[in-house]
């Protein structure tokens, strides 16, 4: 994984830090601290290409020397693995962490990825097509659509194949198939019937001078509860594809979070990896149980694995190249988390003005421990030329990267067709019951609340739309939500009506719900407009102190990985608009 990009010789210049600074400054919003530093570093190639510029995206303007695709190790075969891509097409772009991915981006770097080996594939894991088992019917065109630009970039990449998951399946096995036949790939599920169709249990593949059983399955809990998918017993399933082959490496690749991988290595014996492919998590290092290993890359497309093993099978197992560098990678680890974390608060404390001294001695010293981290993860590699060894390494898809120019310009299209596929589908305003408040926008707030309104303006909450039409988003399901007020509550806002005539104690106004405005964190305010003060001249019919619980409905863990309330709150309050617990 690289940690950051790279100079025109190819050392490091900043990496996550340079990033981090970056999104503070432009958006105001948190990076993670526990990102996991670079596998290696970003040493530039001859003929290296420019970065490929993302149309409508965050990055347009960000002057970003490129990153070329980097083997690790002594030359082998390279499986790279996708797993719960879950239907993203581009990073979220609310946080650091999920700055990672882009479909435009994986497109390029596998194919870079694979000129550095001599022979070289992609695998899916499953759950590429949708982010959740069930769709709602308003969904249905933008998702549609979007599952066929995905189909088009597993095309372009020649992915061998994808394990069936149960997101995949939201729309039933029909449609599903018909994006796997788009995709050029054949689902492979040696226990998995779709509408009474059973498919291709294993598959053999020749990589170099090694030859490779890849055996698709699923844990039948995964499946519960879908029409027309039946489950059969993995671990029996998985035997007979296991049992007697002569391959050098055996790769079951499940569509089971990793306790129900556990278990099938536990119950089967010859597997050398299992690679998870439902829910998984974001895992460097490979997990050994019995005589295989576990492999984890992660989901959105915010990584992809690499595996390169070495070496004939024996009754021992593969062994991890880096496994003698472990403890003191891990340290260094943990040792850049925290100075990583107490240079975001300085930066967030600073406010976006001049910051403390300190902060540069914060950089240099995470710059110097960056660099002692890549040296030893590059250099600590044991190759045991008498028995299997690997190498796992998961590499972040990170901006700098060259994205692929036909992927992208797919990509925009789709983004800019959303205002036309969801404006087919009329959307009711949800009513409000009787005694019950509505939202009314923030400039009726600011006829009252002038200074916390002027305060308010400057913060990145007041140009959460603009962000989304940067990157043509604010027509997406995904997206507008939480860049608006009410969304989809009593009296609030829907797909296409987010500013829209309303009545109020007698008068009619144009309410405009755009942003994340004051209600976001106060409550719907109507009753508060019309009756402001209690008998003791105190608020009423406000939330007068937001806690966490109002930041994390739209501060979720997929979109906001490390949303610390205490200190972020401190960027949305200030003069004007103090932040009170109580």
């Amino acid at each position: 994984m690289n940690s950051g990009w790279s100079n025109k010789r190819g050392h490091r210049v900043g990496g996550w830090l340079v990033l981090a600074s970056l999104v503070l400054l432009l958006t105001g919003c948190e990076r993670d601290d526990d990102q996991p530093p670079g596998e290696e570093s970003s040493e530039e190639r001859e003929g290296a290409v420019d970065v490929v510029a993302e149309p409508g995206s965050a990055y347009d303007e960000l002057d970003l020397e490129p990153i070329e695709p980097a083997d690790a190790g002594p030359e082998a075969p390279g499986l790279y693995i996708l797993s719960g891509l879950k239907g993203y097409t581009e990073p979220c772009g609310c946080t650091v962490d999920v700055l990672l991915g882009g479909i435009d981006r994986i497109v390029a770097f596998v194919e870079d990825a694979k000129k550095l080996h001599p022979s070289a594939y992609l695998i899916d894991a499953g759950d590429w097509v949708f982010e959740d088992r069930e769709l709602p019917e308003h969904l249905e065109p933008q998702e549609r659509a979007k599952a066929e630009v995905l189909a088009a970039a597993h095309k372009q990449m020649g992915t061998l194949f994808s394990v069936p998951g149960d997101r995949d399946l939201a729309l039933g096995a029909e449609f599903y198939l018909s994006m796997m036949d788009a995709a050029g790939m054949a689902p492979l599920a040696a226990n998995i019937e779709l509408d009474g169709q059973r498919f291709e249990a294993a598959k053999r593949v020749d990589f170099g001078d090694q030859s490779v059983l890849f055996v698709g399955a699923g844990d039948p809990e995964t499946y519960e509860g879908l029409d027309g998918v039946v489950a059969h017993d993995p671990v029996e399933a998985v035997r007979r594809e296991v049992d007697g082959a002569d391959e050098e490496v055996v790769i079951l690749v499940y569509q089971g979070d990793f306790s129900a991988a556990e278990a099938m290595a536990s119950a089967v014996d010859g597997l050398d990896f299992i690679v998870v492919g439902h829910n998984p998590r974001r895992q460097t290092d490979a997990a050994p149980v019995g005589s295989a290993q576990i492999v984890e890359a992660y989901d959105q497309g915010r990584y992809v694995g690499r595996l390169k093993f070495y070496g004939a099978q024996a009754q021992s197992g593969f062994v991890d190249a880096r496994l003698g560098i472990r403890e003191q990678r891990d340290s260094l680890d943990e040792q850049i988390r925290q100075v990583r974390s107490q240079l975001r608060t300085l930066q967030l404390r600073a406010g976006g003005g001049e910051e403390p001294p300190l902060a540069e001695t914060l950089r240099e010293r995470i710059e110097d421990l960056e660099e002692r981290r890549d040296a030893l993860v590059r250099d600590g590699i044991e190759i045991d030329d008498q028995s299997p060894t690997f190498l796992y390494d998961l590499i972040a898809m990170e901006p700098g990267y060259r994205v692929d120019s036909t992927m992208a310009e797919r990509r925009l299209q789709f983004n800019k067709s959303l205002a036309e596929l969801n404006s087919k589908i009329e959307h009711e305003l949800i009513p409000v019951a009787d005694g019950e408040p509505f939202f009314v926008g923030t400039q009726e707030c600011s006829t009252c609340h002038a200074d916390a309104h002027d305060f308010w303006e400057n913060t990145a909450h007041a140009s959460a739309v603009a962000t989304l039409e940067e990157r043509h988003k604010q027509f997406d399901y995904n997206c507008i939500g939480c860049h608006v007020v009410g969304w989809e509550q009593p009296g609030g806002s829907v797909m296409g009506q987010i500013s829209y005539d309303a009545e109020l104690n007698g008068r009619t106004f144009t309410k405009d719900l755009s942003e994340v405005g004051c209600e976001s964190c106060h409550g719907a305010g109507s009753q508060h407009v019309v009756a402001p003060l209690n008998e003791q001249a105190e608020p009423q019919h406000i939330i007068r102190h937001p806690t966490e619980q109002q930041c994390s409905q739209c501060h979720v863990p997929d979109h906001s990985p490390n949303f610390d309330f205490d200190v972020f709150v401190e960027e949305i309050t200030g003069e004007g608009h103090e932040y009170r617990s109580r």
